[in-house]
């Protein structure tokens, strides 16, 4: 029983840190529609286009076009390549129009949103209009549904792929191993179901349709597209092979490779999709999350099982120094994976971050510092067990109770400090990568709370010269933000004291802000404030760090 409760209270707990994270950030921005956003047109356009920051697949969601009436006026032909969506459109007359996308970024996130033109005489579609046809209240329902999947996937796989390895290299043919083989069968479980569950909330996502779209024809085979499908085969055949292996009545030497190979496997499987398939160098990037996952697998299953035998060893009155061996051959296994996590983490976070003004000023690159803080004390525990208390209680200087507690004690922070970075690295997979969000090279695009609300800011090119800055104000679903009062900006240059320069930016659509602009005059670390007057009495502000290349 107590062994259940860990596993499951385990993947609860990264599950936990994904929900309360927010809405998940796509990875795919949008960078330039054709039309713009809230343009008006004189001539109604043969075609809708909407470009992205990376490709996409339109083949699950859609782009689809829609007049105030609620009725489409696209002819449904949705041509997608590389990075560009293109939708034709049927002959229509002056009025207001609505433009909802739904695609599959290349890292197999699921990204929706929407944006409105007029033609001619017309009136522009009202928010009302436009939050009933983007229906989005529903996408964070699912999104928060595939954090607890994602959350279980990934402590379960975890726990069983690093509890296999540290049966067959740590406890090897002790005779008390036998009960932890069923805490392996257990987390595997756990974890099978983490994975397979998050196929039909992928499809949710994707479609729109619920969960029941899963069942139509192509979905399956959509959602198992870009990785996926790769990821999942190779998770759950490790997770076979390693509990089968450790399971096996007869320890012998192939059913230990056997344990270890597919510990390896399941754990590796991760790294079939993501954002780190696209990056570049992919080489270097691909190769660095698999030593990162396997390690991070090695020592965060290792710690969990090191704590039940120790746990077990103390109430049945087993010796502590016996105990401190094991401790002793864990931690040398755990050397090697404290290293490669260490080493293998820094080139995916570098690679992923590039600047240190992203690190700061990005809700990826503040959850890389709280990650690598909570790893550094976890390090620190590991060091003290093994050059400070495990030569004591080899030396006989520690026995009993005082031992006992030492080493439980040690191991418990060691856990606990694990399932946080676990539940935190979860979380970087649903974030925009920093130096994405903070415009490294790029166009610059970053979402952040103002109020009970949120904004995004768009800064295109994002280069010293000619920029045009947008804002896109939703609310906690998703939908549009109305802001009654107008919205006003701040924009500073430190380096140079420039600003505070105010500016006003015009409507240009539904809860979307434009300024066209020369200030960005030089490249650097630029401070953009917007002030959204919600109300007579409310006026948040939200302040972005932009760094403007050159």
């Amino acid at each position: 029983m107590i062994v259940r409760r860990l596993v499951v209270g385990a993947a609860v707990a990264v599950g936990l840190v994904l929900v309360t994270a927010g809405p998940a950030a796509a990875h795919a921005t949008l960078e330039a529609t054709s039309p713009a956003d809230g343009a008006h047109l004189d001539q109604a356009p043969n075609s809708v286009s909407l470009t992205f920051s990376e490709d996409v697949s339109a083949s699950l969601g859609s782009v689809r076009v829609f007049d105030t009436q609620r009725q489409r006026v696209d002819n449904g032909d949705v041509v997608a390549r590389d990075n560009t969506v293109t939708v034709g459109m049927n002959q229509v007359g002056d009025g207001g129009y609505i433009v909802t996308w739904r695609v599959i970024s290349a890292d197999s996130h699921p990204v929706n949103g929407a944006f409105t033109f007029t033609v001619g005489a017309g009136t522009a579609a009202s928010s009302g209009v436009v939050s009933s046809l983007l229906n989005s209240g529903s996408d964070r329902k699912w999104e928060q549904a595939g954090n607890i999947a994602r959350g279980i996937g990934y402590a379960g796989t975890f726990i069983a792929a690093g509890g296999a390895i540290f049966l067959a290299v740590v406890l090897d043919d002790r005779p008390d191993r036998h009960w932890l083989a069923k805490v392996v069968l257990w987390a595997a479980i756990v974890g099978a179901i983490g994975v397979l569950v998050q196929l039909p909330i992928s499809a949710a996502l994707a479609t729109g349709l619920g969960l029941g779209s899963i069942t139509h024809e192509g979905v399956l085979a959509d959602v198992l597209a870009d990785g996926v499908g790769a990821q999942t085969v190779v998770v759950l055949l490790g997770l076979a092979v390693a509990t089968t292996a450790v399971l096996w009545k007869k320890r012998t030497t192939p059913t230990r490779v056997a344990a270890v190979v597919g510990g390896c496997a399941a754990a590796v499987g991760f790294a079939f999709a993501g954002h780190t398939t696209i990056t570049t160098p992919r080489w270097l990037v691909y190769t660095s999350d698999v030593v990162h996952v396997l390690a991070a697998a090695v020592w965060f299953g290792g710690i969990v099982f090191l704590f039940l035998f120790l746990r077990r060893q103390r109430r049945s009155a087993g010796d502590a120094v016996d105990a401190g061996g094991v401790v002793a051959r864990f931690s040398r296994l755990a050397a090697f994976a404290i290293i490669a996590v260490g080493i293998a983490g820094g080139i995916l976070a570098y690679e992923e971050i590039r600047a240190l003004s992203a690190l700061t000023s990005t809700t990826y690159g503040q959850i890389v510092l709280v990650k690598l803080g909570v790893v550094a004390v976890i390090a620190a525990v590991a060091a003290y067990n093994r050059y400070r208390l495990v030569p004591a209680i080899s030396r006989a200087e520690a026995r009993g109770r005082n031992a006992w507690s030492h080493l439980l004690s040690t191991v418990r922070i060691e856990m606990i400090g694990m399932v946080v970075v676990l539940g935190l690295t979860a979380v970087l997979v649903n974030q925009v990568p920093a130096s994405t969000a903070a415009g490294i090279g790029t166009i610059y695009s970053q979402t952040k709370p103002i109020g009970k609300d949120t904004v995004n800011l768009v800064v295109d090119p994002n280069r010293a010269g000619h920029n045009s800055i947008h804002m896109y104000f939703l609310d906690d679903t998703g939908r549009i933000a109305e802001v009654s009062g107008g919205v006003t900006l701040e924009i500073r240059f430190p380096a140079s004291d420039i600003g505070p320069l105010t500016r006003t930016p015009f409507v240009a659509g539904p809860g979307h802000y434009q300024l066209d602009t020369d200030d960005l005059s030089s490249p650097g670390q630029w401070t953009i404030t917007v002030r959204a007057q919600f109300s007579k009495f409310e006026a948040p502000t939200a302040t972005f760090d932009v760094k403007v290349n050159p």
